[in-house]
């Protein structure tokens, strides 16, 4: 969530990503192109049947097969194993970060799913190289005083390791800017940072997701379109990105021990309830993939929920200790990134 290259954003973690949904809709295509194989057109000349249907002259009226139509639906509302290829990609293979091992073990099985559906030519194409291949191993964030408290918690993709497990004194850390940062010189050595603002969390008292219905769908189409404003957006978010580039190199220089940051919210309020959202745009900058952009201290994504606990604390003057392991590995600094390719064959027509 590109954006990162992430087949779960760039580091979705915890949903099924687009590719989950490319590839099983794939997969649904493989099972209906069968249906439609030993229907040949009673329309195209013997001349035209070398050229591509897209090549082909469009009838004036199109003429719709509804048999089919009614035969492809009910394949994939009463034959659909939809479930079963999310649940072997979500659950047996899990998160997909873009060059992880995970990523190049579900690229294999769509593969090997494609060609045994029928598909032909089942392959992995390289789109080229990435960066630093990653994967969590184990991360746990404790609350060691004044209270003992588990958080959760999950690594930032491409965090380095902390090589065991680390305690200090947390110390929140208000910057918006470079300058904010002065004020901290000399005050976070051996310190764990919280960084970011605690946002309100408000109850979940509506569904999260909506069906919409004809005037709703409506809006969408007459919603206006402000000329720079998209531009405005990405300008901001660069330069957010290179300030917090630079308060990790800040931090790491300051010699801080590590950083906690809090889940960001999702649509709808979705970053609560024991929900986090752990991607690479929560980083300490942009390119973290990229050895030359790492990440230099170890750093955890936690609930909301949790950071907030430590953050109204801090705001009390009452100090607080956290202890943090996070346990990653780097599988290489030049790792390729691939798709899986698949041709649902059919019969030409003679």
């Amino acid at each position: 969530m590109s954006s990162h290259k992430v087949v779960a954003s760039k580091a979705d973690s915890k949903i099924v990503s687009m590719r989950v949904v490319v590839s099983v809709l794939a997969l649904i295509f493989c099972f209906t192109a069968s249906f439609a194989a030993d229907k040949k057109s009673k329309d195209t000349k013997p001349a035209e049947t070398a050229k591509p249907s897209y090549d082909l002259p469009q009838p004036a009226t199109e003429t719709l097969d509804l048999t089919m139509y009614q035969r492809i639906r009910e394949e994939g509302l009463g034959h659909s194993h939809i479930m079963e290829y999310a649940t072997a990609l979500a659950d047996g293979i899990g998160p997909r970060l873009t060059g992880s091992p995970n990523l190049k073990k579900a690229n294999e099985w769509t593969r090997d799913q494609l060609t045994a559906m029928g598909c032909a030519n089942a392959h992995l194409e390289d789109w080229g190289e990435f960066g630093m291949g990653w994967r969590q191993l184990n991360t746990w964030v404790r609350m060691a005083a004044p209270d003992t408290a588990v958080f959760i918690a999950q690594a930032l993709p491409w965090s380095p390791s902390s090589k065991g497990a680390i305690s200090g004194p947390a110390i929140w850390v208000d910057a918006k800017d470079e300058k904010d940062l002065e004020k901290y010189k000399g005050k976070l050595n051996g310190k764990i940072i919280l960084f970011g603002d605690m946002r309100d969390v408000k109850p979940v008292d509506k569904p999260l997701f909506e069906r919409r219905d004809a005037d709703n769908l409506k809006t969408l189409t007459e919603f206006p379109v402000h000329i720079g404003e998209q531009e405005d957006f990405f300008a901001t978010f660069i330069k957010r990105l290179k300030f917090r580039e630079q308060a990790g190199k800040f931090f790491a220089e300051e010699h801080a021990l590590g950083v906690v940051i809090p889940s960001r919210d999702g649509r709808n309020n979705g970053g609560s309830g024991g929900t986090i959202f752990d991607d690479g745009g929560s980083g300490l900058g942009w390119f973290t993939y990229q050895r030359e952009h790492a990440e230099q201290l170890p750093i955890v994504v936690t609930a909301i929920e949790n950071y907030g606990r430590v953050y109204r604390l801090l705001k009390a003057n009452v100090p607080v200790t956290i202890e943090m392991n996070v346990d990653t590995e780097f599988t290489g600094d030049h790792e390729h990134g691939f798709d899986t390719i698949a041709e649902i064959p059919a019969p030409i027509p003679s």
